[in-house]
């Protein structure tokens, strides 16, 4: 049964999510064990590694961080997947291996639910309000690939908004077997707010502790109820106000996301699930983006908004870029089926270091390097640990 928060908890949540979009920037921290001499940092972007982590092109280290995962506050790494978009801030230190010493950090699921519309055509699907476009770089887990989705369908589905905030690209899309019919789960941008409701995905969340008069809040919402397609409702069984991560001036900012807006003289606007950032790009930028393009901006902050980009690079939709996940084997079916620290992968035509094919088992530890599959990560190189 899911937990119904009281609407008092609710109203300190929100206030506590209204005072991060304000001065507090929640960029570093004091006896969290960071290096006294790193960098303020914030970053944003879908994880590529896991143990080690890292999100967008930036290495994580979250010994000390704080993880919310979904609605659960201090989640920890274990739920902690290929493929899921997370934010959070921390101190950047440099040197031969540089990382983001992690203070704290957010990984949310955009939907949970049924599907309503596969479009094979388009290479997208609807859940809810929502549509999610798939592409080379569209981790599976527990389906087995595009082609295998129908309505009725019930998924979760990890995205990242494109110039359309309702249309997102889907990073990582798993079944969600025991999904209750009508239940849904969105954590996207609040659109709009009104006495005693809010609206986001348009959808209208009734929440009297909005009333008499709203708060201008402008940041995202998780909300978990049963939707009503026809009104256009949604009940708010549980509403969660998620956390921001703005940059401060001189902040480092390693954030991916869609391009819109270019200008002549090569700056563009950058859209991520927080916020749309203006980037100011330096001469001799590597990329010179298009409107709808999935880039990673390296960049020191003007503003909470305004960044001043030091490198700009793309992820082609079309070119599978590289996952990497370090863990134990468990559901050992086949080099075709099995589990890596929970993630679905296919050793079937790996390139095996520290022994050979047959020495994978339950309870072995393996280092991956992967692709996108359908249905499991398509592993290239597999190193067999002590």
């Amino acid at each position: 049964m899911t937990h119904r928060p009281a609407r008092h908890a609710l109203a300190a949540i929100l206030a506590l999510a209204l005072a991060a979009c304000g001065a507090d920037t929640k960029t570093g921290s004091n006896g969290t064990g960071l290096n006294p001499q790193s960098e303020p940092a914030v970053f944003a972007g879908a994880l590529t590694d896991v143990e080690p982590f890292a999100a967008g092109g930036t290495a994580l280290d979250l010994a000390v961080a704080t993880v919310r995962v979904d609605a659960q506050a201090a989640a920890g790494t274990t739920g902690l997947r290929l493929g899921m978009p997370i934010e959070g801030n921390g101190g950047y230190n440099g040197g031969i291996a540089p990382s983001v010493a992690v203070t704290e950090a957010s990984a949310q699921e955009t939907a949970r639910g049924t599907v309503t519309a596969v479009d094979a055509a388009r290479g997208a699907f609807s859940v809810a309000t929502l549509t999610f476009l798939v592409d080379a770089n569209t981790l599976y887990d527990g389906v087995a690939g595009f082609a295998a989705l129908a309505p009725g369908q019930p998924v979760a589905v990890w995205a990242l908004p494109t110039a359309d905030l309702r249309t997102q690209r889907a990073t990582r899309i798993a079944a969600a077997p025991g999904l209750a019919p009508g239940r849904l789960t969105v954590s996207v941008r609040v659109e709009s707010t009104n006495a005693g409701t809010f609206q986001l995905a348009g959808l209208t969340v009734t929440f009297p502790a909005f009333s008499p008069s709203p708060p201008a809040f402008v940041g995202r919402a998780r909300v978990t109820g049963t939707l009503n397609a026809a009104a256009g409702t949604l009940t708010d069984d549980e509403v969660i106000f998620l956390p921001d991560f703005p940059p401060a001036a001189g902040t480092r900012a390693e954030i991916e996301g869609t391009v819109l807006s270019p200008t002549a003289t090569g700056g563009f606007v950058l859209r991520t699930a927080a916020r749309d950032y203006t980037i100011e790009t330096v001469p001799g930028a590597p990329v010179a983006p298009s409107p709808g393009d999935r880039v990673r901006v390296t960049s020191l902050a003007n503003s909470a908004t305004v960044l001043r980009a030091t490198s700009v690079a793309l992820v082609n939709p079309a070119t599978p870029q590289a996952y990497r996940v370090t863990g134990t084997v468990s559901g050992f079916v086949s080099l075709a089926n099995l589990r890596v620290r929970g993630e679905p992968v296919d050793l079937s035509t790996a390139i095996f270091s520290g022994g050979t094919a047959a020495d994978v088992a339950n309870g072995r530890r393996l280092s991956l390097v992967g692709t996108a599959g359908p249905g499991a990560l398509r592993v290239t190189t597999a190193t067999i640990l002590p």
